[in-house]
């Protein structure tokens, strides 16, 4: 069963959410690791070096792009740039607590969400095989959900399912939940005008959802708040 029509997403429509996607299969992406290593701080640098390789260049490449994306917001050097965490876990820039962030990564990508216009969540998963689809479907898709899944396609199955995870932990995101939020405890539907998301909780018409194009290996989603937009 395809999907209607999803509109892009980066920038967002008032030019004040950007996505940046990272992949590390990109032209200089080894030559560039010094480099990456240089804008870490000493802890961060402790931390990826406990990481398995694969994944410790990924979490370094995802730092470094936040910094690198913030700087240019603030007009500072890169390296300038301080990394916090809220209660909720999320990075927070202690020094310019107006600009909202997010970042996410998965194998081989990442990615960076930057809002000057209140909370911002962003997800990127890599397009990989499921070993129990089913099961995963029954994690994150509500009843009507779980409908449309049983039309889906063979082939087209770990995509479209990925998909809606990208959507609904962008969302969980933005709003500070995380995965914790429930990602059955709402739904999302790709319409001609837009993904749109329903169940009272998560305040439906309160959040732009939107797919960011992430190449054939990757799927990724960002979620914003339409009241902080609203707002300036």
């Amino acid at each position: 069963m395809p999907d209607a029509p999803v509109l892009p997403a980066a920038p967002g429509p008032t030019g004040t959410v950007a996505v940046h996607l990272s992949r590390l299969d990109e032209p200089g992406t080894d030559t560039a690791a010094e480099a990456y290593s240089a804008l870490l701080t000493p802890d961060e640098r402790a931390r990826a070096g406990r990481m398995p390789p694969a994944e410790q260049a990924v979490w370094s490449r995802s730092r470094v792009l936040l910094r690198t994306v913030v700087a240019r917001q603030l007009g500072c050097a890169a390296r300038e740039v301080r990394l916090g965490r809220d209660p909720y876990g999320r990075p927070v820039l202690p020094d310019a607590p107006t600009l909202h962030i997010s970042l996410s990564h998965t194998t081989g990508c990442c990615a960076v969400a930057v809002s000057t216009q209140g909370p911002v969540g962003v997800d990127v998963e890599w397009v990989r095989p499921v070993s129990v689809p089913d099961g995963l479907a029954r994690r994150i898709l509500g009843s009507a959900e779980l409908r449309d899944w049983e039309r889906v396609p063979g082939p087209h199955r770990t995509r479209w399912l990925l998909r809606r995870w990208t959507w609904k932990e962008a969302l969980l995101k933005a709003e500070g939940l995380g995965l914790r939020g429930g990602l059955r405890s709402f739904a999302v539907r790709p319409t001609p005008a837009g993904l749109r998301v329903s169940g009272t909780r998560h305040r439906p018409d309160g959040w732009r959802l939107y797919e960011i194009p992430a190449g054939s290996r990757h799927v990724a989603a960002v979620a914003h708040d339409r009241r902080a937009a609203a707002t300036h």
